[in-house]
C-alpha cells in the first residue's frame, strides 16, 4: 500500500496517485475528487431490467460469506487483464465519513459512497481499480464487496431501485465532511444482467465540474458487489468496465458455491 493510501480515505479523495509509469493507485472515492457527494438508486423499468428477479434459489439461500471469504472472493489484477487493483482497509474507507441526502427517498443512493449503510452489512472488503493501457490512465473507481444477513441484500437492491426512480431529477446532499455536494441528475443505465439481480445507473455532479459517476450493483445470494467508475480525462467515458463486473461476479458466485 502506498503512503498516499495510508494518509487516509479522505485525502485520497483529493486525487489520483501514479507511480512506476503504469502503476496506478486510485482514490477510494474518486467521485468526491470531482466535488460529487456520494451515490444514489431506483425502480424504473430501465433500472430493473432482466436482473430484477432471483435467478438461482440455491445461491439466494446460501449462507452469508465471512470477511475472510470475501477477501478471497475479491477480484485481483490476475483475474482481469489491463487493470491495476489494490486493497483498501476498513479504516481507510470509513475515514470518508457518511453522506446525507436532503430527500429521504434519495438516501439509498447517497450512502453508497459513504461509510454508513442502512441496512448495515455484516462485513465488507474494498478494492480500488484503474485501467492502465500503454502507460495511459483510463477509467478508475472502487469496488465494495459486502455480505448481509436476513434478506438485507435484497432490501438494499430494492431501496436503490426505488431511489433511482424517485431521484432522476437530482437532489441536494452533503458529503461526509458536511460539504455541499449536490447531484444534478440520476440516469438509469442498462442492467448488467449478472448475479441473482443487478442494476446500473449514473450520476451527474451539480458542481461546475459536471462529473459523471457510473454505478453498478450486483447481488449474488447474500452478497453485494457495488462498483463505481469515473473517467477523469473525459466524463463522457465514465463507466464500470463490463469485464471487471463479470470477473468479480464470477469469482463471488464461485465463493458462494464452495
Amino acid at each position: 500500500m502506498t503512503s498516499d493510501k495510508r494518509a487516509g480515505h479522505r485525502s485520497e479523495m483529493d486525487g489520483i496517485v501514479m507511480k512506476s509509469g503504469t502503476r496506478v493507485v486510485v482514490a477510494a472515492a474518486v467521485a468526491a475528487t470531482l466535488g460529487l457527494l456520494t451515490g444514489c438508486g431506483g425502480d424504473s423499468d430501465d433500472a430493473k431490467g432482466k436482473g430484477g428477479g432471483v435467478k438461482d434459489e440455491r445461491t439466494a439461500a446460501a449462507a452469508p460469506l465471512s470477511a475472510a471469504q470475501l477477501e478471497k472472493a475479491a477480484v485481483t489484477k490476475a483475474d482481469v487483464k489491463g487493470f491495476e487493483i489494490e486493497k483498501m482497509s476498513e479504516k481507510e474507507f470509513s475515514d470518508g465519513g457518511s453522506a446525507k441526502a436532503e430527500k429521504a427517498a434519495c438516501q439509498p443512493i447517497a450512502q453508497l459512497m459513504g461509510s454508513s449503510f442502512d441496512p448495515a452489512p455484516k462485513a465488507s472488503v474494498y478494492r480500488t481499480y484503474a485501467q492502465s493501457k500503454g502507460g495511459k490512465l483510463g477509467g478508475s473507481g472502487l469496488i465494495r464487496l459486502s455480505t448481509y444477513g436476513g434478506g438485507d441484500a435484497e432490501r438494499t437492491v430494492k431501496d436503490l431501485r426505488g431511489a433511482v426512480s424517485a431521484c432522476q431529477g437530482g437532489f441536494a446532499a452533503k458529503d461526509g465532511s458536511g460539504k455541499k455536494s449536490d447531484v444534478a441528475k440520476v440516469t438509469p443505465q442498462a442492467d448488467p444482467g449478472l448475479g441473482d439481480e443487478s442494476l446500473s445507473f449514473s450520476l451527474l455532479d451539480a458542481s461546475k465540474d459536471k462529473a459523471v459517476v457510473k454505478f453498478a450493483v450486483v447481488r449474488a445470494g447474500s452478497q453485494l458487489s457495488v462498483f463505481f467508475g469515473v473517467n477523469l480525462m473525459d466524463a463522457s467515458k465514465s463507466d464500470v468496465p463490463a469485464e471487471l463486473l463479470k470477473a468479480q461476479t464470477t469469482k463471488l458466485e464461485k465463493a458462494n458455491a464452495s
